[in-house]
């Protein structure tokens, strides 16, 4: 499901959105990495970067899991916004009438 998200779209999330150019422990342990897995992917010990995350089916998941719900969440939250413009038009419109 989430892993359709494409490399592209999530590399943008990521920095636009997340503003991860290097995943730092703190940062990990904020998106409920598990340490082994954080250890396992930063093997030079500088953090993960936005390559390193795309490589690893693990974190990609993730993060693209993560993208979903967060797009998800901007969806229903413009269908809503939406359906009350509509509502304050209708409103409008049925008090000149």
């Amino acid at each position: 499901m989430s892993t359709e998200v494409s490399a592209n779209v999530l590399k943008n999330f990521l920095v636009n959105n997340l503003g991860i150019r290097k995943l730092d422990e703190k940062q990990a342990q904020k998106y409920d990495i598990d340490a082994d897995k954080y250890a396992e992917v930063d093997v030079d010990e500088n953090g993960i970067d936005i390559d390193e995350i795309l490589q690893d089916s693990d974190l990609y998941e993730q993060f693209a899991t993560l993208y979903v719900e967060e797009r998800d969440k901007a969806n229903t939250a413009d269908a809503e916004r939406e359906k009350e413009e509509e509502a304050k038009v209708k409103d409008k419109g049925e008090s000149k009438a």
